[in-house]
């Protein structure tokens, strides 16, 4: 089993099949859709307090491998050990909370813009001064803040280029005297732990929404479209350790299981078809996911755009990818994945949510 495997494997067809054997043993007694909510409320309940711990504990260990070296900045041979730790525990949170953002995000978005902003979010906020000191725990701060540190050395052309325009912009640069190095520990790092501590603890006492849930689930699955197409922008999600692939990877596999907590409540209405056509859906992202190498997105081709993709375009692996995602999220599209997911929220009678 994959690493990436591995992190998925408690969403596995195993607990799916759980799922549906509670579902008809809770048919059986003669309980209704009060007890298939209550059971969704608790399983979800569980996906995110699992993952928004396992966020914390990264982001714990990012701050304890920080180094703090004397009288000198980061040095790459001597700290190389420390960014390797850095870089993996950063990686742990990401993944942690991408496998949760669809329901996170809409439930708590302040904490989400605390945690997950891009750099050119918190620069439109910020305006021409930028942020002069990128390692306190003001202005750019949370994942992708740290993000643009530890992969300081490594930014590519097209996002160069774009962030150069940004208002405010500042090259992306490592500690490189003592009191920055000390800055980033005690103070950027420390405050993503702070922020995402904070988060848990909103999360403990919170009755969720199954249908704000639902539609957070919705939403992140026609997001995807967004995330693939800002690569050609140089506006991708994780643009300097290039694995915004992975986010896909992730969000997919989380809403799947958030999706698995719902589907023995549709099955339970005798909506098989539906069910099959959900899943197929999310197997046509996996395939075209997985047959991508590595965890960055293929590179858009020269003049590349989305409003009028040329056909030449078309069969190279990020056009190939574009057009699967774009089709996957089209809600006129009665096939769909987005347009399928819509059809069970309907057929659960879910209420309608605000769009985030």
């Amino acid at each position: 089993m994959s690493m990436r495997q591995s992190r998925f494997a408690r969403f596995s067809t195993p607990r799916a099949l759980t799922l549906i054997a509670v579902a008809s043993a809770l048919a059986a007694c003669g309980k209704g859709d009060d007890a298939q909510r209550a059971r969704v409320e608790l399983g979800m309940k569980e996906q995110l307090e699992t993952q928004v711990t396992a966020f914390r504990k990264a982001a714990e260990e990012l701050e304890l491998a920080a180094p703090r070296p004397q009288g000198r900045g980061w040095d790459m041979s001597q700290d190389a050990q420390a960014v390797t730790a850095m870089k993996e525990a950063w990686t742990r949170g990401r993944v942690a909370y991408e496998l949760v953002e669809g329901a996170l995000a809409p439930l708590f978005p302040q904490s989400d813009i605390a945690t997950d902003a891009r750099y050119d979010d918190a620069l439109a906020t910020l305006g021409d001064a930028g942020d002069p000191d990128p390692f306190d725990a003001e202005g750019v701060t949370g994942m992708h803040a740290i993000e643009r540190i530890l992969w300081a050395d490594r930014v590519p052309p097209d996002v160069l280029a774009f962030e150069k325009a940004l208002p405010g912009y500042r090259p992306a640069a490592r500690p490189s005297s003592e009191a920055e190095a000390r800055a980033f520990k005690s103070r950027l790092a420390h405050r993503l732990v702070t922020d995402v501590a904070a988060l848990e603890a909103q999360l403990a006492p919170i009755e969720l929404d199954i249908a704000f849930v639902f539609r957070g689930l919705m939403d992140l699955t026609r997001e995807q479209l967004e995330k693939v197409d800002r690569a050609a922008t140089g506006r991708e999600e994780s643009r300097y350790a290039q694995t915004t692939l992975r986010d896909l990877r992730a969000n997919r596999a989380g809403c799947l299981a958030a999706y698995q907590l719902f589907q023995p409540w549709l099955l339970a209405r005798d909506k098989r078809a539906l069910d099959a056509r959900v899943l197929a859906g999310f197997e046509r992202l996996r395939v075209a996911y997985d047959a991508l190498p590595g965890d960055a997105l293929p590179r858009p081709p020269a003049g590349w755009s989305s409003l009028d993709p040329r056909p030449e375009h078309a069969g190279t692996p990020f056009g190939n990818l574009f057009t699967i995602v774009q089709r996957e999220t089209d809600d006129a599209n009665d096939a769909s994945l987005s347009a399928s997911l819509t059809a069970v929220a309907d057929a659960l009678s879910l209420p309608k949510a605000v769009l985030r």
